[in-house]
């Protein structure tokens, strides 16, 4: 038999038989393939309770809340094995523009609390599209992770080690530094302009009383990050009268100091290239938020 093609939110797979979707009356789930697929559609769409009742309701079938919960799981370990080899296998280098981001979402898992799921999302150039003045991007790779970053950079890698043209836009974040720096050294690393404006305004708001004040200094420092002028800030910090937020202010020349080299925001622009993480904070949203944090949902480490 061939390879079969299943179709995921990461496109269109070629499965070996009996990689990913198992036969009637294996794991005990004693239903069609055909079964197998539809309660993968809506279990990854909904929590696996509605995805139940939808499925009786819309087809007339019947499947419990567990068994689309136990197919979901079995087959989301085999298509990211699927995934992981094929990236691996991977020999030609690619060229092209490829822009790639890493951030982290919020969930509650039971006996534990709330627990950061790391998210990657990595993409061409040529599939970010401007409509109506909202950028869109048409096609993507994923990567999600429950637990620590070093596990989560290592299903990320894949994804960009067969790469030569990469531009990295993070929030700052220094294991999303070090990566880059250690394993991909030549990747253009861009510090996401909105976290940068954000990380100042805080302390602007802290140490100028006056609100008018406090606005017209931003201005001044914003004007500078577009120009890619990180030094004029420095001094600026440096130069600022008053003794209080001492500690507050040595904190943010630090952050602007390592990060100087990812804040050239004028060359960036100049070249075409995104200096914001827009898209990944989409993806937080429609990847985890949308699907992991509905109204009284709770998930345990299985």
């Amino acid at each position: 038999m061939g390879k079969k093609k299943v179709i995921t939110r990461y496109g269109e797979l070629e499965v070996p038989p009996g990689h990913c979707m198992a036969p009637v009356g294996k794991k005990g789930f004693r239903v069609s393939e055909h079964l197998q697929e539809l309660a993968c559609y809506v279990g990854q769409q909904m929590s696996f309770d509605q995805a139940s009742e939808n499925l009786k309701v819309v087809g007339g079938i019947s499947l419990t809340d567990k068994q689309v919960e136990r197919i979901c799981h079995h087959h989301g370990e085999g298509l990211e094995q699927v995934l992981y080899e094929e990236k691996r296998e991977v020999a030609a280098k690619d060229q092209e523009l490829t822009y790639a981001m890493m951030d982290g979402s919020m969930c509650f898992i039971r006996q534990e609390g709330w627990k950061q799921v790391k998210l990657g999302r990595v993409f061409k150039a040529r599939d970010l599209l401007d409509i109506k003045e909202r950028g869109t991007v048409r096609q993507s790779e994923y990567v999600a992770h429950l637990g620590s970053h070093t596990d989560f950079l290592d299903k990320f890698d894949p994804l960009v080690s067969d790469k030569t043209n990469v531009v990295a836009i993070a929030d700052g974040a220094r294991w999303i530094g070090d990566f880059w720096d250690t394993h991909h050294p030549n990747a253009v690393q861009i510090l996401d302009y909105f976290h940068a404006v954000e990380k100042i305004g805080c302390w602007a708001r802290l140490a100028i009383k006056k609100q008018q004040n406090a606005k017209d200094w931003m201005d001044r420092q914003e004007k500078y990050l577009l120009d890619g002028d990180v030094e004029e800030i420095i001094n600026a910090l440096e130069d600022f009268a008053g003794d209080t937020f001492i500690k507050e202010k040595q904190q943010l020349l630090t952050y602007l100091r390592n990060n100087t080299h990812r804040m050239r925001y004028k060359t960036f622009q100049e070249k075409g290239y995104l200096i914001g993480s827009g898209p990944i904070e989409a993806a937080n949203k429609q990847v985890i938020q949308a699907r992991l944090k509905k109204s009284g949902q709770r998930w345990a480490v299985v």
